[in-house]
């Protein structure tokens, strides 16, 4: 296990600077997931710990070494890419000790890391097949396998599982979570599925722009946004985000009206209490902060219902073009074209001001 730490760390292509200076540090044993959209800086960010792409500014320590410098093979690092790249003329086991074997490793000691490797992976019984005759997850796990066998101090996976189908991706992210359970290693996941993110993460890191937006637990970013990109970026569906004015101040709650939903006098709790917010603001909720009774009233008239399964939702439209979602109270029987009574729930609702931070 290696703690990663970046330490003012940029990128820049020539004029173009892609990741501004920014920290963060990942801790030994941690199963941190950047995530963000694409052109966000993920990736680079990821190649420059892996070494393969080299930082215009700044330093990356891995395991108490600066590592800014060093080779991608003597970094302590192991790699697994998007695509498989596996060599399709050589076996599951020689694809696994191809590079032991590059690196001098004696043929016993290569022959017992593939086996364990194997195991720990249940690809035992595939170890004389090549990458052919094998599923898209069964190729992703010998890539997986070749970076376990070198005992890496940190695993790099770069958006590993977007070449899969939707059953493979399911599989495959238990496949990784049980992996970092056994293993205990510090692992770093890039990929732009926040369903993904938020079921792998110990922690997640959302990037806008190349920089870092917000880092914590998957559930505290969920709940609890510091800007409105997060806010908007995370949940399917999409966090509800509309413009509102603050009337006036009740202790630390602002009196917000929204206009495309006629709903005046919303006591919303204040993040900064001790500051005065804006009059324009903009007020987000998710799909699930309404409730039958108990809120702020409004008629939701149903133009979409998205079944998911367990879940279903309403998207509905108002006359002043708002779009707003709402998740449908279990045994509600509701049809397109149907209205829905439901009351916003103030506690649950989020202020965000002009430059996009929470208030």
């Amino acid at each position: 296990m290696g703690e990663v730490q970046l330490e003012r760390l940029a990128k820049s292509f020539g004029s173009t600077e892609v990741i501004p200076a920014l920290d963060l540090t990942i801790s030994a044993g941690e199963f941190c997931v950047l995530v963000g959209p694409s052109g966000c800086g993920k990736s680079t960010l990821l190649r420059m710990i892996a070494g393969l792409e080299e930082p215009s500014s700044g330093r990356v320590i891995i395991a108490g070494r600066d590592a800014t410098g060093l080779d991608p093979s003597r970094r302590g690092v192991a790699m697994v890419f998007q695509s498989y790249a596996l060599y399709p003329h050589m076996t599951v086991a020689q694809n696994m000790e191809f590079g032991l074997e590059m690196a001098g490793m004696p043929k016993a000691e290569r022959r017992a890391a593939v086996e364990a490797a194997a195991q720990t992976l249940r690809l035992t019984d595939y170890l004389a097949r090549k990458p052919r005759a094998l599923s898209g997850g069964q190729r992703q796990r010998v890539a997986i396998g070749r970076a376990i066998v070198r005992q890496p101090d940190v695993f790099l996976l770069d958006e590993p599982l977007s070449n899969l189908d939707a059953e493979l991706r399911v599989e495959m992210r238990l496949e990784l979570a049980r992996l970092h359970r056994d293993l205990g290693s510090t692992m770093i996941h890039v990929t732009h599925d926040q369903v993904e993110a938020m079921t792998l993460a110990d922690r997640m890191v959302v990037m806008n722009r190349g920089r870092i937006e917000q880092a914590g637990p998957p559930a505290k970013l969920y709940q609890d946004p510091d800007t409105i990109f997060v806010a908007g970026f995370l949940g399917a569906p999409r966090m509800n985000l509309l413009p509102a004015k603050v009337t006036g101040r009740v202790g630390p709650r602002a009196l917000v009206d929204l206009p495309l939903l006629g709903m005046t006098g919303l006591a919303v709790t204040l993040r900064h209490a001790d500051r005065d917010p804006p009059v324009e603001v903009t007020l987000g909720f998710r799909a699930e902060a309404w409730e039958e009774e108990g809120g702020t009233p409004f008629v939701l008239r149903a133009q979409v219902v998205e079944n998911m399964g367990a879940t279903r939702y309403a998207y509905s439209g108002t006359a002043q073009g708002a779009a707003v979602v709402a998740e449908i109270p279990r045994g509600r029987d509701l049809r397109v074209g149907q209205d829905m009574a439901l009351h916003l729930m103030a506690d649950r609702c989020h202020l965000f001001g002009p430059t996009g931070a929470r208030l």
